[in-house]
């Protein structure tokens, strides 16, 4: 008995988040009022952020999400590494969302990295509630399997396919890091303060040189 191709998520708590999410936050707004004087809700910065801004707040959350990306990394990818010299984690894509007013993004996946996630700088009014029955304001991951088994057939002897959801309820200092290729949606979040995140991309890279053919054989 086996079970292949498992999802790897990552949840961990950043332990200077009560520092630095606030300065974060004041980042975030002030950066809105520069860039859109009429402050939208729903607004999501560039993904150049990192290279924008050398806060300091910001650098320690950047290297606070490199460390999670290399340790799940590592985690799943120790049966192929082997020798592989010199590995180090590049933040290709990191941008903030401030979001409020029932502000949602539809189910998506994302491209050109090999480790997504997101950081929770404010959770907000009443995260996971249920408002108009709707968990306010989670992020849903969707298992693989949803889409092979969305309106067909259900019984005992699945039970185990239909479980194809994991909720993440928004926490302040909570970061989550997920494959890129996993179908997620941030559901619809309405409060009375905003809701703050950073999402960013991810890849590892290594001077060794990279074999797609690699095959890992199980031991018998």
């Amino acid at each position: 008995m086996r079970y292949l191709w498992p999802t790897p998520i990552l949840t961990k708590k950043f332990g200077q988040h009560q520092k630095v999410n606030r300065e974060l936050a004041d980042l975030f707004y002030a950066y809105r009022k520069q860039k859109a004087p009429a402050e939208p809700v729903p607004y999501a910065s560039p993904d150049t952020l990192l290279e924008e801004s050398n806060n300091p707040a910001l650098q320690a959350l950047g290297r606070f999400i490199s460390d999670a990306v290399f340790e799940i990394a590592a985690e799943v990818n120790e049966p192929y590494w082997g020798q592989a010299q010199d590995l180090s984690i590049h933040l290709t894509g990191v941008w903030f969302q401030i979001t409020n007013n029932y502000a949602f993004h539809e189910t998506h996946v994302h491209g050109n990295c090999s480790w997504s996630g997101v950081y929770y700088v404010q959770a907000g009014s009443d995260p996971g509630k249920i408002r108009n029955g709707i968990n306010n304001g989670i992020t849903r991951f969707y298992g693989p399997q949803m889409d092979m088994t969305g309106g067909g057939h259900g019984e005992f002897g699945n039970l185990y396919l239909q479980d194809y959801a994991f909720d993440s309820v928004p926490e302040d200092g909570k970061l989550v890091v997920f494959p890129p290729h996993i179908k997620h949606m941030a559901f619809p979040y309405q409060g009375e303060i905003d809701r703050i995140i950073v999402s960013f991309h991810a890849q590892v890279h290594s001077k060794t040189p990279y074999r797609p053919s690699l095959k890992y054989t199980f031991s018998q």
